[in-house]
């Protein structure tokens, strides 16, 4: 079916089309706006190593940088998610919680991470982002302390502690918009059936050429079992061995 065709076919059956995406559409707004609300909290952490002089101070930049490339994976690894869980009871398992962490670099290429959690809970969202910085701030503070000393050189601080969670704004939209698009093509699948059953397509099974070609089929083998049971015809007895 071309493009044309199609448009035709969803003219001539719009009823058709409007109603099976108006209650795909009405089935999918119904389970979202039913479904769990998930809402987020988010800290904000900064990594700095110590420098004294200018040229210390852009080559610590760089130190910082290529940290946080490690630290990120960190955060949700079983090392501080366990920490979390341990600091809060929380019931469940560290693969369960790093699941609702998320850790990024934002702006790109600065010293900062910021830390989201989603969870079904505003208020648990929010425990949750506050003990996975400090616990990460702790966590750090002891793997970047050289052994022998005191101090390191390599710092976590926080930044923006962990805010009330709110609704993730993203979540319904996206949702919303993928029951639009499912709702669309569920209604074009419903008027392409509608159109195959009045004019099947040449080709495919069940149309007219296809039967009309199993038809001739059909005859062109009872043609040679015909033949095949009468056998070759006998040959013409000759005149003058007859004589």
């Amino acid at each position: 079916m071309t493009v044309q065709s199609f448009i035709a076919a969803a003219q001539k059956y719009w009823a058709t089309y409007l109603a099976v995406a108006a209650v795909v559409f009405a089935a999918g707004t119904a389970a979202i706006l039913l479904s769990p609300v998930t809402y987020v909290s988010s800290a904000r952490l900064m990594v700095s190593v110590e420098g004294s002089t200018t040229a210390a101070a852009y080559q610590n930049e760089e130190v910082a940088t290529r940290r946080i490339h490690s630290y990120i994976p960190l955060l949700t690894s079983g090392l501080v998610t366990q920490r979390v869980i341990d600091r809060l009871g929380l019931p469940m398992a560290p693969s369960e919680l790093a699941q609702e962490i998320s850790a990024t670099n934002v702006p790109p290429k600065t010293s900062l991470i910021d830390i989201s959690v989603r969870d079904r809970s505003s208020d648990r969202a929010e425990q949750i982002a506050d003990a996975t910085a400090r616990e990460f701030i702790a966590f750090t503070a002891a793997i970047e302390t050289p052994t022998g000393e005191d101090s390191q050189k390599v710092h976590t601080t926080l930044v923006s502690a962990a805010g009330p969670a709110h609704r993730d704004p993203f979540e319904q939209v996206i949702l919303l918009l993928l029951a639009a698009l499912t709702a669309l093509l569920l209604g074009a699948v419903a008027v392409w059936i509608r159109e195959t059953r009045n004019h099947p397509i040449p080709g495919l099974p069940g149309s007219a050429d296809d039967v009309e070609a199993d038809d001739v089929e059909a005859d062109d083998r009872a043609r040679h079992r015909a033949t095949d049971s009468y056998g070759p015809a006998p040959r013409a007895v000759d005149a003058a061995e007859s004589n």
